[in-house]
C-alpha cells in the first residue's frame, strides 16, 4: 500500500525545475529564430488586414486576389532562391534586372526570326550565364567592387536589351514557348510551378550539401575559409552565375506569358529580391541567412504592397512604405547583433 501511494504521489509531483528550464529554454530559441518571428507577424499581418478590408483575404471568389498575389510572388521568389545563396556567401547582384530584361528580349527576337524553340532558349540562358560569370570574375580575379560590377554590367545588359528591340519589343511567339508561362498544370501556373521546384533544390543545397556548407564557410570568413581548403572563388563564379541562370528563366517566363519582351518588362525587381532576403534574415556581410527566412521576407513584403493597394494607399507612398520597413529590419538586426557582441 505504501509502495502504491509513493507511485501516485511521484507522478502527481510537478515537473522538475530542469524540464521546465528546458522547455523554456527550447521556446526561448524558437522564438528567437527570424523565421518563427516573421511567420508570426505575417499571419498577424493577414488577420489584421482582413479585419481592415474584405477584399484582401475573400473566399467568396476563391480568394482571387491571394492567388494573384502569389502568381507575382512566384516570379520573384525564381531569383531569390539563388540570390540567398549569394547573400548567404557574402556577396549580392545588382544586375538582375537587365538579365531579365535581356534574356527576355534575346530569347524573343531569335524565336520572331525562326529559331527553333530549344535553341532560342538555350542562346538566352547562354547570355545570362555570360553575365553571371563576368560579375564572378571581375570580383574574385580581378578584385573589383561587387557594387559598381554589378550595377555596371546591370547597365550592359540593359542596353543590349534596348539595342535588341530597337523600340519594338518582339512579340507574337509560338504557342509552345507561350505555354511555358501561360501553362497551368493541375490548375497551378507555370511561374508557381517554377517556384515549388527551385525553393526545395535551393534549401537541399543550402542546408545538405557540401556546396552549400562552403558558401557558408566563404560568407563567415572568407580567408579562413580559403586556408581551409576552401574555393572560395569558385563557390563565388557559381553563385553568380546561378542567379544570372535564375535571372534568365524569369526573362523567358516574363516574356512567355505576356507573349511580348519589352526591354523594360521588369524594374527594380532585385532590390525587391535583396530586401526580402535581408528581412528574412540573411546578412549583407554573408555568412548568415535561410531560403525559409527570405521567402517569408519576400512574402510580407508581397502582402504589404498587395494591401496598400487593398487599402487606397497612394502609389506614391507604397514605395516609401517598403522603405520605411526595410530601414527597421535592418536597424533590428544591428541592434540585435550588437547586444550579442556586447553579452
Amino acid at each position: 500500500m505504501t509502495t502504491d501511494m509513493n507511485s501516485v504521489l511521484q507522478g502527481a509531483r510537478p515537473p522538475s525545475s530542469t524540464s521546465r528550464l528546458s522547455r523554456r529554454s527550447w521556446l526561448r530559441r524558437m522564438l528567437g529564430r527570424r523565421e518563427v518571428i516573421l511567420l508570426i507577424l505575417n499571419i498577424a499581418f493577414i488577420v489584421v488586414v482582413s479585419q481592415l478590408t474584405p477584399y484582401f483575404l475573400y473566399a467568396p471568389n476563391g480568394f482571387a486576389n491571394f492567388r494573384v498575389m502569389f502568381v507575382g510572388m512566384a516570379m520573384e521568389t525564381i531569383v531569390l532562391a539563388p540570390m540567398v545563396l549569394l547573400l548567404v556567401g557574402g556577396m549580392f547582384d545588382l544586375s538582375v534586372d537587365g538579365v531579365v530584361n535581356m534574356t527576355g528580349v534575346l530569347t524573343g527576337v531569335l524565336l520572331v526570326q525562326g529559331v527553333p524553340i530549344p535553341i532560342a532558349i538555350v542562346s538566352g540562358f547562354l547570355a545570362a550565364s555570360a553575365v553571371g560569370f563576368v560579375n564572378g570574375f571581375a570580383v574574385t580575379k580581378l578584385k573589383m567592387n561587387p557594387l559598381m560590377t554589378t550595377l555596371g554590367t546591370w547597365w550592359i545588359a540593359q542596353g543590349i536589351a534596348l539595342g535588341a528591340a530597337q523600340g519594338i519589343p518582339p512579340h507574337t511567339f509560338p504557342q509552345a514557348f507561350k505555354s511555358l508561362g501561360q501553362g497551368d498544370p493541375f490548375g497551378i501556373t507555370m511561374p508557381i510551378w517554377y517556384a515549388i521546384l527551385l525553393l526545395p533544390l535551393a534549401i537541399w543545397v543550402l542546408a545538405r550539401t557540401r556546396f552549400g556548407y562552403h558558401i557558408y564557410a566563404t560568407g563567415g570568413n572568407r580567408e579562413a575559409a580559403r586556408l581551409h581548403g576552401v574555393k572560395v572563388d569558385r563557390v563565388t563564379i557559381v553563385s553568380f552565375v546561378l542567379v544570372a541562370l535564375a535571372a534568365g528563366l524569369a526573362g523567358m517566363v516574363y516574356a512567355a506569358r505576356l507573349n511580348s519582351a519589352g526591354p523594360q518588362t521588369v524594374n527594380g525587381l532585385n532590390l525587391r529580391v535583396i530586401a526580402g532576403a535581408v528581412i528574412g534574415g540573411c546578412s549583407l556581410g554573408g555568412g548568415e541567412g535561410t531560403i525559409w527566412g527570405g521567402l517569408l521576407g519576400l512574402l510580407f513584403m508581397t502582402m504589404l504592397t498587395n494591401a496598400s493597394i487593398v487599402l487606397g494607399v497612394s502609389p506614391y507612398w507604397q514605395i516609401c512604405i517598403l522603405g520605411i520597413v526595410l530601414l527597421l529590419a535592418v536597424g533590428a538586426d544591428a541592434l540585435a547583433k550588437r547586444r550579442v557582441a556586447s553579452g
